[in-house]
């Protein structure tokens, strides 16, 4: 299923980010969001479609995260999945990255709480990954 590729790259970038022990937080993040820019160019329709069942926002949600704060759509997997860990809402998370968007996303998360190294940083890089089977989850 295409979400098991989605699941796949973001572990593949999250893991070559990882082994690279002079990225950044924030550059580790900033891989990922340009491999998930990569993985929407593809098939973009799928790829709203598959952040919209995995977050359980409206596509209309997503367009509007696109368009109206003119994220790149591995912008909007970031915001979508740092809200859903810092239960915030969307809106709040949006509203750090206007104010904040210079520092990266690695700041941003900082921000909404997550600090690098915390459980929710992890859970971050390990997002879609069955433990069991070392296999990504069907999300």
């Amino acid at each position: 299923m295409r979400t098991r590729t989605l699941a796949w790259a973001l572990i593949l970038v999250l893991a070559f980010s990882g082994a690279a022990s002079a990225l950044s937080i924030g550059d580790e993040l900033s891989s990922l969001v340009s491999e998930l820019n990569v993985r929407a160019q593809a098939d973009f329709s799928l790829f709203k479609t598959e952040l919209s069942v995995e977050f359980g926002v409206t596509v209309g949600k997503i367009d509007e995260l696109i368009a109206e704060v003119e994220l790149e759509p591995g912008d909007v997997y970031v915001t979508l999945e740092l809200a859903r860990m810092s239960e915030k809402p969307v809106e709040d998370v949006v509203g750090v990255y206007k104010v904040n968007k210079t520092k990266g996303w690695g700041a941003l998360a900082k921000e909404l709480g997550i600090e690098p190294g915390s459980p929710e940083f992890k859970a971050l890089k390990e997002s879609g990954k069955d433990k069991d089977k070392g296999k990504p989850k069907n999300k």
